[in-house]
């Protein structure tokens, strides 16, 4: 008996080097857990074995096992000619032949999953994930491993997908102030697309999904995401009442000035929980925050009374 996650423990069945020689399964399972049962359509790039075309294929099983209602597609430069499950497959092509590629998302894809398992060579990382990316599924996981091998050759990381991770992972806050510098290389039609980049020891991990959601300071209430949000909130503050269930929305109505609306939640507060000082605290701090004067002023007299 182990304590070994499961993908971890496929690695070990099936003999690949991503759990031992590296130590990215436990990482991976904790990204993709949520998938195993789903109809996931996955990508490897490299299958492994080199030149041999009866080598390789270890990781496939290990993914077409972890996903057994998945489909998995492998791609290597070398001719292939493996016994894998019935749900893998190999296709042979370069991974900066734009043709290939195209032909991998018409006939097997959009992927759900993309792993990076190639050549290791940083400008094919590159071209790969700036062709492959945005054709994904909307919520897709694009992964780059073994990216150490970025550092042969820019020892900094300069010119290589750590730069291109970390100026992504900048832009996808443009909607908070961020601003590139000029002559920075613009990846606002990734950032739009990406909600995560995340750096774990030799490999990165970007999560694509919709990243229109407004800050905070340009709050919109009518914006189609946090109406949406909003609706979610009230929602289950309505099945499960509980007293500070209405504070996340106070601020919400403060951050856009819907001052009525925060208003009518003050008011609604004090009426079902108005013996609850702690619960008035909180709203004073959130009011007092956004500069609310009138309602500091009628939860300041609603306390004092309180403490008499």
């Amino acid at each position: 008996m182990t304590n070994l996650d499961p993908l971890s423990c496929l690695a070990i069945r099936y003999g690949t080097d991503k759990f031992g020689g590296h130590r990215y399964t436990p990482g991976y399972h904790q990204i993709l857990q949520h998938l195993r049962d789903r109809p996931v359509r996955l990508l490897e790039i490299g299958v492994g074995g080199y030149e041999s075309p009866q080598s390789g294929g270890a990781s496939l099983r290990m993914w077409a096992d972890y996903f057994p209602h998945g489909q998995i597609t492998g791609l290597d430069l070398q001719p292939k000619n493996l016994p894998l499950p019935a749900n893998a497959c190999i296709v042979q092509g370069a991974q900066t032949d734009p043709g290939i590629l195209q032909k991998l998302c018409d006939e097997h894809g959009p992927f759900d999953v993309i792993i990076d398992d190639g050549s290791h060579a940083p400008d094919d990382m590159m071209l790969s994930f700036a062709f492959l990316y945005q054709r994904m599924q909307q919520d897709g996981i694009y992964i780059v491993e073994d990216t150490q091998t970025c550092f042969v050759d820019h020892p900094k990381g300069d010119g290589t997908i750590y730069n291109l991770a970390y100026v992504l992972a900048l832009q996808m806050h443009n909607k908070e102030g961020f601003k590139r510098a000029e002559g920075e290389v613009d990846l606002s039609h990734f950032a739009a697309v990406t909600t995560n980049v995340s750096f774990q020891r030799n490999f990165i991990y970007f999560q694509r999904g919709d990243n229109d959601y407004p800050s905070n300071s340009g709050m919109d209430l009518d914006h189609p995401a946090i109406a949406a949000i909003y609706q979610q909130i009230t929602a289950e503050a309505d099945a499960n009442p509980a007293p500070r269930n209405r504070l996340s929305r106070l601020d919400m109505c403060l951050w856009a000035y819907r001052h009525d609306r925060a208003r009518a939640l003050v008011m609604d507060t004090l009426r079902d929980y108005p013996d609850d000082v702690a619960l008035m605290h909180d709203m004073l701090f959130i009011v007092t925050a956004m500069h609310h004067y009138e309602m500091v002023t009628l939860l300041q007299l609603h306390i004092a009374a309180l403490q008499k």
